[in-house]
């Protein structure tokens, strides 16, 4: 079974699948990710070839990023950049009540601004990004398991803000409305085990996904433990 995403679980990928970022990780990598036009890694034939390895079996066509770093660290630069907006307009990250379109752009810009002193949780985010691009944090799932723009499924942000255990919450609650909510659900209880996700599915967000990080630091020491678990939860599946 040799074959170097498997030899290297916990390597991030982005670099691997799209060498235009060749030398680039944690944080940055994860935003020229978004912003620039790159290859989808979870969805890429690396991945899929990986897949097929790894379980020697037919899987499903999909895919699924598990923990979503993206989704705690942009409400924490979101909080910050209002904070700095105060001063200057220039860092203000909103449009009409949601975020900017080139938010991504605005915090890759300003990244240094965001985290001055908090460079111990900047780590953390490093850590988490290039796990989260890693193959211990991918699973093969069913089509629809994330949802669309008219499905709504694990990556629903009014209902699960992609957080694993609010999907599997949702699962369960017959009114969630929830896309092919019975069958997602039991492809998941009897696949938790196989795909070894089950302790991912128990994490909770760092606070109630209805809340924001807020304009003052509050919920740092929570949002810290959550990154903390969430990283030693990547480096411990597969292994």
């Amino acid at each position: 079974m040799s074959h170097y995403v498997i030899e290297n679980k916990l390597t991030n990928l982005i670099p691997i699948v799209n060498p235009g970022l060749k030398g680039k990780q944690g944080i940055e990598a994860a935003l020229l990710y978004r912003i620039l036009p790159c290859k989808e890694i979870d969805s890429s034939d690396l991945v899929k070839e990986a897949y097929q390895l790894y379980y020697d079996e037919p899987i499903p066509a999909y895919s699924d990023t598990i923990l979503n770093a993206f989704i705690p660290f942009r409400d924490f630069c979101v909080s910050k950049l209002l904070l700095l907006s105060r001063d200057d307009r220039t860092y203000y990250p909103l449009k009409n009540g949601t975020y900017r379109n080139d938010l991504n752009e605005l915090i890759y810009l300003y990244l240094d601004d965001i985290f001055y002193g908090y460079e111990d949780l900047r780590h953390l985010f490093d850590r988490y990004f290039d796990l989260m691009y890693s193959f211990s944090n991918f699973m093969p799932v069913p089509a629809f398991f994330n949802g669309t723009k008219t499905r709504k499924g694990k990556g629903d942000w009014r209902l699960n803000k992609d957080y694993p255990s609010m999907y599997l919450k949702n699962l369960n609650d017959e009114n969630s409305q929830i896309c092919n909510r019975i069958e997602n659900k039991q492809w998941l209880d009897e696949n938790m085990e196989k795909y070894k996700v089950k302790a991912m599915y128990s994490l909770q967000p760092p606070y109630d996904i209805k809340e924001y990080y807020g304009n003052n630091d509050d919920k740092l020491d929570m949002l810290k433990e959550f990154i903390m678990q969430a990283i030693k939860l990547i480096e411990n599946r597969l292994k």
